[in-house]
């Protein structure tokens, strides 16, 4: 994984009435990831996580007190995507290590999303699900910005909180929302259908076959021959290819992007943390991230090497490039 290095964070949490937390670390605040960095994932073995961010975290501690008053420890990891990247913005994870209060992890779902409620002007608030484990997802907006988070319990006792904090002009950065996954001691995903951190009688949106695979309808989403707003079909900036597989053993598209003289040949991939990410197939490092609008559009930002750089763009759909 190609990061920059990030300062130590100033972190302070704080949430209203029985959630509080208050950094207990003061230091430097992280410094954004430079233009150069593209979007990777991140795993942190010990706290059993791994997300996509734009760089690596900082990581600070900070006491957490429970509804009941318990004392615990929020571990808060911290990346910034730089000003004027498409998904310029804040980016954290808080892990919050429920062992020593195991009676109370029922609340601990609704704790934490009464604090992120308490940002702003809720405008969703609903059940979800990632990787087989209930979620409670949120989206709050204030004046200036939009958070988007997802809070979870894991059945190694954590509750895991992901916050994505962007302008309200940038785009939902789907390349973070929904890339949490949990680990397992050995450091590999799991996926095991999970119901933690709920009051008893509330259910999952996960249906009894568990969560498809959605590669297929993805990949529907993205195949063909792709062009600039009035621009020539035959020389269309982006065409999908084969299905194929990643050295990862991601679902994936073959594809090609041209532009200023240029073909770039890679990998699109279609599902999984990394979905949405055009790779070069021989490094494994992000191109470009790729966002399908309503199935005729698709925008595309440049985040590394060799299109550093390119502007981004909203393409349309050639027509017939699908049949």
């Amino acid at each position: 994984m190609r990061f920059v290095s990030l300062i130590p964070a100033l972190a302070v949490l704080f949430f209203s009435g029985a959630a509080s937390a208050q950094a207990s670390q003061a230091s430097q605040a992280p410094q954004a990831s430079q233009a150069s960095q593209a979007w990777d994932v991140y795993a942190n073995r010990e706290n059993f996580f791994s997300v996509n961010l734009p760089g690596e975290p900082a990581m600070t501690q900070a006491p957490y007190k429970t509804a009941k008053g318990t004392a615990l420890t929020a571990r808060v990891f911290t990346a910034i995507a730089p000003p004027g990247s498409r998904l310029t913005g804040t980016y954290t994870v808080t892990v919050v290590d429920y062992t020593n209060a195991k009676d109370e992890i029922s609340t601990a779902v609704d704790q934490a999303r009464d604090a992120i409620k308490a940002k702003g002007t809720v405008k969703y608030d609903g059940l979800n699900n990632i990787d087989l484990h209930l979620t409670r997802r949120l989206t709050i907006e204030t004046p200036r910005t939009r958070i988007l988070a997802e809070i979870l319990v894991a059945a190694n006792n954590r509750l895991y909180i992901t916050q994505a904090e962007t302008a309200l002009n940038v785009p939902p950065p789907a390349v973070f929302q929904a890339s949490l996954q949990i680990l397992d001691e050995a450091g590999l995903r799991v996926r095991t259908r999970t119901a933690l951190g709920v009051p008893a009688g509330v259910t999952s949106p996960i249906s009894a076959g568990g969560v498809p695979d959605e590669s297929d309808e993805v990949a529907g989403l993205m195949t063909g021959a792709w062009r600039n707003a009035g621009g020539a079909c035959e020389s269309a900036y982006f065409k999908s290819g084969m299905r194929t597989k990643t050295t990862r053993g991601e679902q994936a598209l073959s594809g090609t992007i041209t532009n200023a003289g240029m073909t770039i040949a890679g990998q699109l991939i279609v599902n999984g943390s990394r979905e949405g990410q055009f790779i070069n197939p021989m490094t494994d490092k992000v191109i470009m991230l790729f966002d399908p609008q309503d199935g005729s559009r698709l925008s595309i930002s440049a985040i590394g090497e060799p299109a550093l750089g390119w502007p981004d763009v909203t393409l349309d759909l050639c027509p017939g490039s699908r049949s």
